[in-house]
């Protein structure tokens, strides 16, 4: 029945429009990856490895895989990024890499970062992962469908040690993927926007208490929030709830190891209908800022 479900979202998916970019429990602390303008903000350059397991305990649940990268900005203000994502979905999967550059203006009390990122989509499906009733269905034969789109993103971030709120408008142009053998398919590379903003409050040198606010709206889909209240220990150790939208209650643990080094896990708890069917979803990262300098990189933003 699991399976069964699944593949019928698979399929309703290639015959429509889809929203392709997995949402991530930790946005607060991998923010590249949802908005190119993101790079060049740290006082380092910076790397991520992020993977991400949904639906568990059903046949074929997606899990997404995350790489990025950015440098620090330079001298004139200037930083660069690259990211790579994979995600998967049953008998359907997408590859993403883009490439991003950004500029940094300085302002009276923080900085302004204007940023665009360019790259491909690629998304494929593999009918021999599909079940078929009818062995004489045209989607029964050959093996794998594939199709490229570009993507072009714009944001805008603006930040200080102790806040920062950004824009970004990802996918822009609602590119078409060419699915030539698949005749009845529909499929775009869909639109979408992000908004997030987060404070840090020192309580002491102690505890720091951050909380944070994401929402992802795509035309044609209920709009995703994510509210976050993460508590900093000693400069060390993040504890962290969010609740997103009326479906998921999320667990966070993050641990700057050392200035350099930081590792974290997340938990997301469903509060809706799929909680009868899956036991949650999990999400761990690591990350690493390489600084030639060895200037400390520690803020209770970036943590």
């Amino acid at each position: 029945m699991k399976k069964s479900i699944l593949i019928l979202t698979v399929l309703l998916t290639f015959q429509s429009f889809a929203q392709q970019d997995a949402v991530y429990s930790q946005y607060m602390y991998n923010q590249f990856v949802i908005n190119p303008a993101y790079a060049g903000s740290r006082n380092a350059m910076s790397a991520v490895l992020m993977h991400r397991t949904r639906w568990m305990g059903m046949d074929g649940a997606p899990t997404t895989s995350t790489f990025s990268f950015h440098s620090n900005r330079n001298n004139k203000g200037l930083a660069w990024g690259a990211n790579f994502a994979a995600d998967r979905l049953g008998p359907q999967a997408y590859v993403q890499f883009a490439l991003a550059g950004a500029y940094h203006a300085r302002l009276r009390k923080g900085k302004l970062s204007f940023a665009l990122r360019a790259g491909i989509f690629n998304s494929s499906l593999n009918r021999n992962k599909l079940d078929f009733r009818d062995t004489g269905d045209f989607l029964a034969v050959g093996t794998r469908h594939t199709a490229i789109a570009p993507s072009i993103d714009f944001g805008v971030f603006y930040y200080t040690r102790k806040f920062y709120v950004g824009l970004s408008l990802n996918h822009l142009g609602n590119q078409t993927f060419d699915y030539s053998d698949i005749p009845t398919a529909e499929y775009h590379l869909r639109s979408f926007n992000t908004l997030g903003a987060g404070y840090a409050f020192e309580i002491s040198e102690k505890l720091t208490l951050k909380p944070s606010f994401l929402v992802k709206q795509s035309d044609g889909f209920d709009a995703n929030m994510d509210l976050n209240l993460s508590a900093l220990f000693y400069k060390r150790i993040w504890f962290g709830i969010s609740l997103r939208n009326k479906t998921s209650v999320n667990f966070l643990l993050d641990v700057n190891i050392t200035d350099y080094m930081r590792v974290g896990y997340a938990y997301d708890l469903f509060i809706n209908n799929l909680n009868s069917a899956s036991s949650g979803a999990h999400e761990i990262f690591i990350g690493f800022d390489f600084n030639p300098k060895k200037t400390k990189t520690t803020s209770t933003r970036y943590l």
